[in-house]
C-alpha cells in the first residue's frame, strides 16, 4: 500500500511549486503569519481538533467542490452524515439550501461575509499568495471554530500540515485524515470548465485556463493516490 506521510507530501508539495513557479520561502512565511494570528483565539487548535474528528471519525462524508455539478449537492444529501465545502463550494451548498458543517478554504473562492455567518468548522490554509487576507480575514474569526494548516513542514501548536493541493482535495485529506469511513465527491468536475462558484466575481461557468487544467489534474492525482494510500472508498457521486 503507498504510503503518503508528511514527507511524500512535502515531496509533492516541491514537484508542484516547481510546476507552477510558487515559492517554498512565501508559503513558510504564511505559515509563521497564520501562525501568529491564530494565537488568542477563543478555541486552541486541540480543541478544535478534537471537536472536528469527533464530527468526522467513522462517518459518511460528502465532500463538495466548487465545479459545475455543486449544484446537484441537495440530491445526495440523505446518503451522507457530513458535508464538506471546499471553498467556494460554500456558497454553491447554501444556494441549493445545504449547510455544510466544515468548510475548507484558502480565502480566495467565498467572501469575508460569507465566513462571518458560517457556524461550522473553517479550515484555513496558508500559502504564499494569501498572505494579506490571512492578515486582514482571519482575526475576525477569532470566535469561530478556525483550525490553520499550511502546505510546508512547520512546527507550532496553533497550525498543522495539510495534504493535498487544492482545496477540493485538501478537504478529502481533511476527511481521511480525521477518519471518514467514507467519503463521496461532488462538484469535483476535470473536463476543463469552472463552475461559477470557484470565485466569487465569477456568474457563469468558464472555460479553464492552462493553469487551471494544471491544477485540476492535479487535484485528480492526488485524491487517486490518497484512495490508494487509505485504501478507503471514495466515490464520484456527479
Amino acid at each position: 500500500m503507498l504510503v503518503l506521510n508528511s514527507l511524500v507530501w512535502a515531496s509533492l508539495h516541491d514537484i508542484i511549486r516547481r510546476e507552477f513557479g510558487f515559492s517554498h520561502e512565501e508559503d513558510f512565511t504564511a505559515a509563521e503569519v497564520l501562525n501568529v494570528v491564530l494565537q488568542g483565539f477563543s478555541k486552541t487548535r486541540n480543541e478544535v481538533l478534537r471537536d472536528l474528528r469527533k464530527l468526522i471519525k467513522d462517518s459518511k462524508v460528502l465532500v463538495v467542490g466548487a465545479g459545475p455539478s455543486c449544484k446537484e449537492v441537495h440530491k445526495f444529501m440523505s446518503l451522507y452524515d457530513v458535508v464538506v465545502a471546499a471553498d467556494g463550494a460554500l456558497r454553491c451548498c447554501r444556494y441549493a439550501g445545504v449547510e455544510p458543517q466544515v468548510v475548507v478554504t484558502d480565502l480566495d473562492g467565498v467572501n469575508l461575509s460569507d465566513l462571518v455567518s458560517f457556524n461550522g468548522f473553517i479550515v484555513v490554509h496558508a500559502h504564499g499568495d494569501n498572505i494579506d487576507k490571512l492578515v486582514s480575514w482571519t482575526p475576525i474569526l477569532k470566535e469561530k471554530k478556525v483550525l490553520g494548516t499550511s502546505q510546508v513542514l512547520f512546527s507550532t501548536s496553533n497550525i498543522g500540515f495539510s495534504g493535498g493541493f487544492t482545496d477540493g482535495d485538501r478537504a478529502v485529506y481533511l476527511a481521511l485524515e480525521n477518519g471518514a469511513a467514507e467519503v463521496g465527491l461532488i462538484g469535483f468536475n476535470f473536463e476543463g470548465v469552472v463552475g461559477r462558484y470557484s470565485k466569487p466575481n465569477l456568474k457563469n461557468e468558464t472555460p479553464a485556463s492552462p493553469v487551471k487544467k494544471r491544477k485540476l489534474y492535479w487535484c485528480k492525482v492526488l485524491i487517486d493516490l490518497m484512495r490508494l494510500s487509505w485504501g478507503c472508498r471514495i466515490d464520484y457521486v456527479v
